[in-house]
């Protein structure tokens, strides 16, 4: 999340994987006519070629994930007698249930090459959740609004984007759309002759001549839940369900469902006009004011469970069309002027007009200004990125008329009607009381900053990812007076199935600059600002090759629970402590399609912090409950930002 809605300089600010994205290239990206062609790309290579060779995310050795541990706690730990304990806690695990989960989790892996370690882990993580998914996992993406004024109208919008996400959609399921691959060396690897003899290699073998010329294949097995995908809530535990059979959207508007086919029976796709005209129709509609029924989806997820079997029982087929359609359109009714206006509207809306549980959610607000809203459990945002760039793109290539586009003929329409008992009714009206109490709670605000941007940090040499790093625990720092958690998230898409891994941040080369802040000496904060960058950038190098020690500890952690074994470890209050993310952030490579995304904290006493730049420009959009104060949190980064261009001015 980040700044305004419209920066002025900024585009950007918020990242759930690390910038590995920001050098994915879709070189055989269509630029014709959306409308002429029903593949948004014609890829030589196939969409999955790389997905057998990928290499397999390592485990860590113990020794090192326990180094790394305690290297992450010194900086937040209160007192050496604190650090002295931690280090006890981690030497005995390591020494005695520690060593044997690992070894039994080596062999486990050996024994399952055709994933890794931390996958089944990780997705149940997420699905055992048991809170509400709104706030405490779903976050939201804004794309930039159309740059041709006609097209920024709601219904001519949505059905541009509609038109460009099918052809994203067909590309992928016909195996067209180009792999996803970090190209060091473009030069080399997005040649028509590589591509040719990348094509003819076996895809068991295909990664290994891609890596000998510097591209890297990352991994795409999320995408099979992009589309007519949703999130199902069971009792204990949900469960992902996707149907590619599905022919169909659903729409959302004033809290009323509408589903109508998007690929006609000979398999080809619904056209712009099509799709606008059914979407017409809809808006169209004088149904009576709607029963929120949407707002169960905010529920936790045992309430929701309880209420959807109820549900069920008269609404089988309703609940089917909505959990199978190939994506959901929510049309809002008011407009989105301002950064404080977006964060609330996309990530949670009015409690009627949404439905978290499917894997993503196209937005759009009267003003056709759009976001994207997803699940999190079917991934960690790499594809969503990918789809929302290449979408945003292709459809600035439409070269229909809004004139035109209304020209198409109608399909059909149909209401989603609910049945709803009085049990139903009653659940209903008892989520929507939780969800505005809930969301009543969450408060936010944001700053842009003009004197400097990521250019003048790079000049310096300095890294700029851990420089904005710096500034957000030096003045959670100067607030509260402790160097907090902290979470900054990295792809491990480089690996079969990969997912994510933790930079642990916080550091004690961040706690010396923090603490030498006070004494204003340039030249010894300009070294220490120089340590700052080397030991981010080593942190991140090692996470994006999967040398974190978050994941290991939490698959050994998930090991010894399905065996019955409570190590006395994961009751430790460090083990507890560095569990206990107070400042989640996360940023976003530059990308043309977005302005900013957002999301809440992870705990009741943490910050949500998105954060970027562009060149000559930095942005911070803070969420906060009501223990911590964005507002003045955000003052202390604007300090700490003019402590840091001193230095970086400094550095020659």
């Amino acid at each position: 999340m980040r700044c305004c809605v419209r920066p002025a300089k900024a585009k950007s600010y918020w990242k759930p994987v690390s910038s590995v994205l920001s050098s994915v290239r879709s070189s055989s990206s269509s630029t014709t006519n959306p409308d002429d062609s029903d593949l948004i790309q014609e890829s030589i290579v196939p969409t999955f070629h790389f997905q057998a060779s990928l290499p397999r995310l390592p485990i860590p050795r113990l020794a090192e994930t326990k180094r790394r541990y305690l290297n992450a706690f010194e900086p937040i730990a209160s007192s050496n007698e604190e650090h002295a304990s931690a280090t006890k806690a981690i030497d005995d695990f390591a020494s005695n249930e520690g060593q044997r989960l690992h070894e039994e989790l080596v062999e486990r892996d050996k024994a399952n090459k055709h994933t890794n370690f931390i996958t089944g882990p990780w997705s149940s993580m997420y699905l055992r959740d048991r809170r509400s998914i709104m706030l405490n996992h779903n976050p939201f993406l804004l794309m930039q609004d159309d740059s041709r004024p006609e097209f920024r109208d709601q219904l001519v919008r949505a059905a541009v984007l509609i038109r460009s996400s099918l052809r994203f959609m067909n590309s992928l399921r016909k195996s067209v759309l180009e792999p996803d691959v970090f190209h060091t060396q473009p030069d080399k690897s997005t040649t028509p002759f590589f591509q040719n003899f990348i094509s003819r290699v076996p895809s068991s073998l295909s990664w290994y001549p891609a890596y000998f010329l510097s591209a890297f294949p990352l991994d795409m097995s999320q995408y099979k839940n992009l589309f007519s995908s949703t999130r199902i809530p069971q009792l204990g535990r949900d469960v992902l369900v996707a149907d590619e059979q599905a022919k169909h959207i659903v729409v959302l508007k004033g809290g009323h469902f509408y589903a109508f086919d998007v690929i006609k029976t000979n398999g080809t796709l619904a056209s712009t006009s099509d799709i606008y005209n059914q979407l017409k129709s809809i808006s169209e509609d004088r149904a009576p004011p709607a029963v929120p029924v949407s707002v169960l989806t905010s529920e936790e997820r045992d309430t929701w469970a309880v209420a959807r079997s109820e549900l069920e029982a008269t609404n089988k087929e309703t609940l089917n069309q909505i959990d199978s359609a190939i994506l959901l359109l929510c049309l809002d009714d008011d407009n989105v002027d301002k950064f404080e206006d977006a964060v609330p509207s996309f990530l949670r809306g009015n409690g009627q007009n949404r439905w978290f549980d499917k894997s993503f959610q196209l937005i759009l607000d009267k003003s056709g200004q759009a976001a994207i809203h997803f699940e999190h459990a079917w991934g960690d945002g790499i594809s969503i990125l990918r789809y929302v760039n290449d979408m945003y793109k292709d459809s600035l290539q439409s070269t229909f008329s809004p004139t035109s586009i209304r020209g198409g003929e109608s399909g059909e329409v149909r209401r989603l009607d609910f049945k709803l008992d009085s049990e139903v009714r009653v659940a209903i009206e008892k989520a929507k009381k939780r969800f505005d109490e809930r969301v009543a709670q969450l408060s936010v605000h944001h700053i842009q900053y003009e004197k400097f941007g990521k250019k003048f940090i790079k000049s310096k040499k300095q890294n700029a990812d851990a420089i904005l790093q710096l500034t957000l625990q030096a003045a959670f720092y100067a607030q509260y007076g402790f160097i907090p958690s902290t979470y900054e998230s990295c792809s491990t898409a480089a690996f079969k199935h990969g997912r994510t891994e933790t930079v642990r941040s916080a550091t004690m080369e961040t706690a010396a600059f923090i603490k030498a802040i006070q004494s204003g000496n340039k030249s010894q904060l300009a070294e220490l600002l120089t340590k700052v960058s080397a030991k981010h950038s080593t942190l991140t190098g090692e996470a994006q090759k999967g040398q974190g020690f978050d994941r290991h500890l939490f698959a050994l952690k998930c090991l010894a629970e399905e065996k019955g074994l409570t190590p006395e470890f994961f009751q430790h209050p460090s083990y507890l402590k560095m569990g206990h993310i107070i400042l989640s952030t996360s940023t976003l490579p530059p990308a043309e399609a977005l302005v900013f995304g957002g999301f809440a904290p992870v705990t009741p006493d943490g910050l949500g912090v998105g954060y970027g730049g562009r060149d000559d420009v930095l942005g911070y959009g803070v969420t906060a409950y009501p223990t911590r104060d964005p507002f003045e949190y955000l003052k202390n980064v604007e300090k700490t930002l003019d402590v840091i261009y001193d230095v970086l001015k400094s550095i020659a």
